[in-house]
């Protein structure tokens, strides 16, 4: 399949191309240039009439599946819709790679278990019909008694792609105290105090364990070339401990002190894209936006809302903080570097997956067409042309396989 997207404002790695062309040719990216394109009949071409056209979007760590799927307290609804409905929020938003976050926990916080992980990993595993591409991010929770048990078991799925080491001990990270992590476990998950107690005993109990977890996690990712993440980092100390264990990604710094550290020691640093909508952390940690006005920030992540990856890209370009091809490398190239998928997907060059979304602004972003591998995967109709592309089901479109070269 070969087509031309004509007079676009493209967005290249270090520049904006304005009436732009991008030639697409067996799904991926054939040439860019600027101006008139000859005429071919052979070749179609659709013209973007100046919106415009970015690479899409690389979302390394948004658990909105898990909301999904449990949109209440006890109430579970089937994986499959929920992968459907996930699908095509995110093409909307336009994320054509979503790593989703998935817990390796004890079921303290509802799905997130070992259970709804296989669940999810089986029922992804025979889907053909997303759009997106649909990868798992294990985040394995230290203090849980089956975290270690569960990773051991899925390690060697071709869908797992990135592991992160979480410790939401009270007095870790996002809980500084008992007080806290009561407060969070309550609202989220309805449980009681006396079942709070429980956790929290047994979380007591998991500490003098953690150090040789964190070195199981670490031996397995790396036994099996996938990337590993830090979470929730708060001090130089911390990071320079995990610099030392080979582990090159940081996300969510919760103190400026640890993020400088972080992109001192050259790990990848990543923060949440509400963060900087917001302009401050839910949780009280190190504002994004000053941490990417520091220079210490290399991507951005949706967390728990895909909606705020597209603006975040406009709001920094239109203040000045960054120009607009370093903000939109914050939510694509940057991300698929930090996992090593950086020359497959990510940006708009030559040879690339042609992973591409079409945007208008009205005033905001309003994403109007999907490409995935070439493919048309997601056009939004009202009050503008489609270009006419019929919809088709998910395509073999295979990223290289996980392992060392990651």
């Amino acid at each position: 399949m070969q087509f031309l997207l004509a007079n676009a404002t493209i967005v290249l790695p270090d520049r904006v191309v304005d009436s732009g062309w991008v030639l697409v040719e067996n799904g991926k990216i054939g040439s860019i240039g600027q101006g008139s394109y000859p005429q071919t009949p052979t070749v179609p071409q659709f013209d973007l009439s100046g919106s415009y056209l970015l690479p899409g979007l690389v979302d390394l760590h948004c658990d909105i599946i898990e909301k999904l799927v449990q949109p209440r307290p006890g109430v579970e609804i089937e994986v499959g819709i929920a992968i459907h409905a996930a699908d095509r929020l995110l093409l909307g938003c336009g994320v054509t790679c979503q790593f989703h976050a998935l817990s390796l926990d004890d079921a303290e916080f509802g799905v997130r278990s070992e259970r709804f992980v296989y669940d999810f990993l089986h029922r992804l595993s025979s889907e053909r019909h997303c759009g997106a591409r649909h990868l798992v991010h294990a985040r394995v929770e230290i203090s849980s008694d089956r975290g270690l048990v569960a990773l051991k078991t899925i390690a060697g799925h071709p869908l797992l792609r990135l592991v992160s080491i979480m410790d939401h001990s009270p007095g870790q990270g996002q809980y500084t105290t008992e007080a806290a992590f009561r407060a969070y476990v309550a609202q989220t998950t309805g449980r009681s105090a006396d079942e709070i107690d429980e956790i929290l005993a047994r979380k007591r109990a998991a500490q003098a364990d953690i150090p040789y977890r964190i070195d199981q996690v670490v031996r397995i990712a790396r036994d099996h070339g996938l990337p590993i993440a830090s979470h929730d980092d708060d001090s130089p100390e911390r990071i320079a401990r995990w610099a030392e264990s080979g582990i090159h990604i940081t996300e969510f710094p919760t103190t400026m002190s640890a993020a400088k550290a972080a992109h001192t020691s050259g790990m990848s640093v990543g923060m949440g894209a509400p963060n900087v909508l917001r302009g401050k952390s839910s949780g009280g940690n190190l504002s994004a936006l000053s941490a990417i006005e520091a220079g210490v920030v290399d991507w951005l992540c949706a967390d728990y809302y895909p909606a705020s990856l597209l603006p975040v890209i406009f709001r920094l370009a239109d203040r000045g903080t960054l120009s607009l091809p370093a903000a939109v490398a914050l939510v694509s190239y940057n991300p698929a570097r930090a996992v090593g998928l950086d020359h497959v997907i990510g940006s708009i060059q030559p040879g690339r997956s042609a992973d591409l979304i079409c945007v208008r602004l009205m005033p905001d972003p309003v994403v109007q067409q999907v490409f995935v591998a070439g493919i048309p995967v997601y056009t939004w109709t009202e009050q503008h042309n489609p270009l006419p592309f019929a919809h088709h089901n998910r395509p073999d479109r295979p990223l290289p396989p996980p392992g060392p070269n990651l």
